[in-house]
């Protein structure tokens, strides 16, 4: 698996830096051969990230193109492309492993596959200056609602819980194109994750589809 993360302009500026009057930059011109737009929705591999600045700290976001599976990165080091994938990976990883804790599916994940995923993604990356238009505006709502808390929350000097945040920012209803009604970008993550990466079967994943909407409604009643 090598994941894209196909950057914003915002993004690429925040991945480069000038030494000695050069532009350094671990992001790539994206191949004018290469898919683009909607087709990109269906690749599993595609990632949108963007940066902002929020309380004067940087921030990142990076939304799964297909799932709609949104993760908010606050402070991270500029230009430090190694840095904000290992945090990711960490991220995205943990995130998985709390969905499926709620849902009662922790059997489901094999703790020896995401060691190996760790290991392979770290080399094995790709960064292109591309834009995607309807994650973007997925990012933007995200953002939006983040810079609202921030208001109220002092996300520079007290902890907080991203992974938490995350899982709050991912249970809201999302609307793609290529499908019909609403998706949950945290329960198609989980089921995205547990057939790409666990090598979970098709018809096997939407019975645990099933466990996890179940598990989801127990909670709620």
């Amino acid at each position: 698996m090598t994941l894209t993360f196909n950057c914003s302009q915002a993004a690429c500026d925040f991945f480069s830096r000038i030494h000695k009057g050069k532009k350094i930059t671990t992001v790539h011109q994206a191949p004018p051969t290469q898919a683009s737009g909607e087709d990109l929705h269906t690749n599993p591999d595609q990632w949108l990230v963007h940066a902002a600045t929020v309380q004067r700290k940087h921030v990142l976001l990076a939304i799964h193109l297909k799932t709609r599976y949104c993760m908010l990165f606050f402070d991270m080091k500029k230009a430090d492309a190694e840095g904000f994938v290992q945090t990711f990976i960490n991220r995205w990883t943990n995130g998985v492993m709390d969905l499926a804790m709620k849902g009662g599916l922790l059997d489901f994940v094999d703790p020896q596959i995401i060691e190996q995923l760790s290991n392979d993604l770290r080399q094995s990356f790709l960064m292109l200056q591309r834009g995607d238009r309807s994650g973007q505006t997925h990012i933007n709502e995200v953002l939006r609602f983040f810079k609202w808390d921030a208001e109220d929350f002092d996300f520079v000097n007290q902890p907080w819980s991203a992974v938490r945040y995350d899982a709050l920012t991912n249970q809201r209803p999302r609307s793609v194109k290529q499908q019909k009604g609403y998706i949950y970008p945290d329960e198609e993550m989980l089921i995205h994750w547990l057939i790409t990466v666990g090598r979970v079967p098709v018809s096997k994943a939407e019975q645990v589809r099933e466990i996890y909407r179940h598990a989801l409604r127990a909670q709620v009643d």
